[in-house]
């Protein structure tokens, strides 16, 4: 659907229940598309609804990874291929993630296995490089940058860490719409039937805490982001707000545990917090990791937790 004028938010399945919508920003003398969700997608979704507007895919001029998540940056080889001319773009911190999916795996997804005795499964090694398919960028970007698509209409890009360190965040002054991305992240990641499916994954609390206040601050009309339903007029504040609070939640069910126990461990802290705080599935708990290590993170440097390890070489936490 085109939700302001020349912006085009188009939904990708994947993972049977999982939604990720991309954006298509149509101007007269340029196109841009905003991520690619995973391999399959481009064919599936992206370019059929690029076809229904009468744009073939090899028009596209610009494409702009928000962020390096397997479902925004999997499509990329394949657009490549079918644009070879347009230019591709990440912001310069995320740029080893979004390049190399060994380098997602092993950074990303796979940062908690060996402190926290934690575990990832072959079988989503398996699927993540059957489901990804990198390209290299023709450009790192910092923020700050304004993006022209027509004589009359340009974009801003927005540097909104908290997601990833490099996470961007897609701005038309023209109608105040803000293609958020993963910026933001409410109480949950919500499948296509905006159910819960897992934890909101922010990694860097100060940052992430930052970044909302940034976007309160800002004219946001209507808020579009990655995992979530179109947000408009005081729907914006009322979701970036939620946002900010489930963060601080959080923090205080973390001090709450460690008032509760001696010590804890990052598995302990799941097994204790996710029933208090999400209602998805359990089998995706172990996402939880990436907020509660975020706030630990936070607690860490503020002196309220201190950090050590156990007999078996894991991560513990206890209070101050």
């Amino acid at each position: 659907m085109e939700i302001v004028q020349g912006i085009h938010r188009i939904p990708c399945i994947f993972d049977g229940n999982r939604v990720m919508f991309v954006h298509l920003l149509v101007g007269t003398k340029k196109i841009m598309l905003v991520d690619t969700c995973l391999a399959h997608n481009p064919e599936q979704e992206i370019f059929p609804y690029m076809q229904q507007l009468g744009i073939q895919p090899c028009q596209i001029n610009y494409v702009l990874i928000s962020h390096s998540d397997s479902d925004h940056v999997g499509g990329n080889r394949i657009v490549k291929d079918h644009a070879p001319n347009s230019m591709f773009m990440c912001h310069k911190l995320d740029r080893p993630w979004v390049e190399d999916v060994t380098a997602l795996l092993e950074g990303r997804y796979k940062q908690f296995d060996r402190p926290h005795g934690m575990s990832t499964p072959d079988s989503f090694v398996h699927q993540l490089y059957h489901d990804v398919k990198t390209c290299p960028m023709d450009m790192t970007l910092e923020g700050g940058e304004q993006i022209w698509l027509s004589e009359d209409w340009y974009v801003d890009v927005l540097h909104t860490p908290g997601h990833t360190w490099g996470h961007l965040s897609v701005y038309d002054p023209r109608s105040h719409a803000l293609i958020a991305g993963e910026a933001a992240l409410w109480n949950a990641i919500l499948d296509k039937d905006w159910q819960p499916c897992m934890a909101p994954t922010y990694c860097y609390a100060d940052t992430y805490l930052a970044t909302i206040q940034r976007l309160l601050a800002m004219s946001i009309d209507v808020l579009s982001p990655s995992h979530w339903p179109l947000q408009m007029g005081k729907e914006v504040h009322d979701f970036l707000y939620e946002s900010r609070n489930y963060c601080l939640r959080v923090e205080e069910e973390l001090l709450n545990l460690s008032q509760r126990t001696k010590s804890f461990t990052m598995l302990q802290a799941i097994d204790e917090i996710c029933g208090l705080l999400g209602t998805w599935s359990p089998v995706a708990n172990n996402a939880m990791a990436y907020p509660l290590n975020a706030n630990i993170a936070r607690l860490v440097q503020r002196g309220q937790l201190e950090q050590s390890h156990n007999d078996q070489g894991h991560v513990i936490w206890r209070r101050a």
